[in-house]
């Protein structure tokens, strides 16, 4: 059924603290036009009174905000699914449950925004300008550009967990997101945003200032809060979109975003949130730093064990992660009162490239406290050059390691080669000279492995460039 709704939903929306919208290729059925399952999750206030809010609309629009003449339309989806409920056992605390609207559409080729709106945000958010602030709607939205890919899978966020933060402490929570693709993805905070023009089909920026707690690693995704001496206690508005770049034809180019409004509490609580300690890979004699990045192979299955402390003494910890189930081949299992393990088998046909992970600790004080961390990996090919058969890389390379210059043989004459770094990316193209003798000075390269491959795409050396260089 597809409609207009303008405002229909004005009544049930200031009860919404937090949304999303992802999307993923389908089967399609109609020829030649692609199908996708589209994704808005609401995380609805369940304090006495609220709506549960049984339906929302998406709108997509094409190629612009023109609500018509561009293909553009919008489908009224009802509740498929409540993902999951957040209670507190006191008063004062945020309770809130997650709730899933979805539905398939065929998005032509262009370029799409799919987005929600719904109407006045709770009042008195401390970050608006306005005090008035239920005077603004909330708005989300996602972009998927099919004229530069024919398909793409969007970004995940991995943690349905709303932040709050407690004066006087220091908070971890994230908004890490995992992409199936292996797209490269980049995280910023931008202004919330509240409906706009004829339909509401496009996002205007709130008067507002920035969050005054939370930081955003624009790498990972970790939303971190230094602990605070400020007492303002009360509601306060952020919102971040995570950019999704893909290298085509030699460059990186966006192919789509997503991106999450939240409402969060800064809470004068006296409750401390307990925190990871200790995280050891594989069984290995010693810790490693819970930040520190985690290096694994497609087709390899790695275990964590992560260890947890509560500085508040007789509370119960448990263990959570809403990465299992959005990162395939990831589980969870509790060791003990204090401990959990993480276990991912990593698929074997995943992309190369960077990847997170999410796991929360939380304890049974009044409110409820936790500490969710970011766990980031490094996933290289299944097989290195170091594991293919011998003679496969036919040339040494001199020297080795090098620091301004390296040079090795190819296989004849003028033959186009190509350097990769361990993700896959191309970093430059080079041709053989005249005696099959290729030189290569990179300017301002980082330390590490590259590979030099002919132009068939098989290794032809590994080159090893060496810290300190100057560049």
């Amino acid at each position: 059924m597809l409609l207009w709704l303008g405002s229909a939903l004005a009544a049930q929306a200031s009860h919404i603290i937090s949304t999303d919208i992802t999307y993923a290729p389908v089967a399609a059925t109609t020829a030649g036009t692609p199908r996708y399952h589209v994704t808005l999750r609401l995380y609805v206030d369940l304090s006495p009174g609220s709506a549960r809010q049984p339906s929302a609309t998406l709108t997509f629009s094409r190629n612009g905000c023109d609500a018509v003449g561009t293909g553009s339309f919008s489908v009224n989806v009802p509740i498929t699914q409540v993902l999951k409920t957040y209670g507190q056992s006191c008063t004062g605390g945020l309770a809130y449950t997650v709730q899933l609207y979805e539905t398939d559409v065929d998005l032509t080729r262009g370029q799409w925004t799919m987005g929600f709106n719904g109407q006045n945000r709770a009042g008195g958010v401390k970050n608006v300008t306005n005090l008035q602030s239920q005077t603004y709607g909330v708005y989300c939205s996602a972009f998927l550009n099919t004229e530069l890919v024919a398909q793409n899978t969007s970004p995940v966020f991995l943690s349905t967990r709303l932040p709050y933060v407690a004066s006087g402490q220091a908070e971890r929570y994230s908004f890490s997101a995992f992409d199936a693709d292996g797209d490269s993805l980049v995280y910023r905070f931008v202004t919330p945003q509240a409906g706009t023009g004829a339909q509401l089909i496009c996002g205007a920026d709130i008067p507002s200032t920035p969050s005054p707690h939370f930081r955003l690693n624009a790498a990972t995704g970790a939303l971190t809060a230094p602990a605070t001496t400020a007492t303002d206690a009360g509601r306060y508005i952020m919102a971040a979109r995570v950019d999704e770049y893909r290298q085509l034809n030699g460059s990186w180019q966006q192919i789509g975003w997503v991106m999450r409004d939240v409402s969060y509490l800064f809470l004068n609580a006296t409750n401390r949130a307990p925190g990871f300690t200790a995280l050891t890979v594989g069984g290995a004699p010693a810790a490693q730093p819970v930040n520190e990045l985690i290096r694994v192979r497609a087709g390899q299955t790695v275990v964590l064990a992560l260890d947890a402390a509560d500085p508040d003494a007789g509370q119960t910890l448990s263990f959570a992660s809403d990465a299992v189930g959005s990162v395939p081949g990831l589980s969870l299992q509790a060791l003990g009162p204090t401990r959990t393990q993480l276990t991912w088998q990593v698929p074997a046909a995943l992309p190369p490239g960077r990847y997170t992970a999410t796991v929360a600790v939380t304890d049974d004080g009044c409110p409820s406290a936790s500490e969710e961390q970011t766990l980031a990996f490094l996933v290289t090919a299944a097989t290195t050059l170091g594991t293919r058969p011998a003679g496969e890389a036919k040339s040494a390379a001199f020297p080795t390691p090098f620091r301004e210059q390296v040079q090795f043989q190819a296989g004849a004459p003028g033959q186009a080669i190509t350097i990769v770094d361990e993700l896959g990316r191309v970093v430059a193209q080079l041709r053989a000279q005249a005696d099959g003798r290729v030189v290569w000075q990179p300017a301002a390269l980082p330390a590490g492995l590259y590979v030099a491959r002919g132009a068939d795409g098989r290794p032809l050396a590994r080159l090893l460039r060496a810290a300190d260089t100057n560049y």
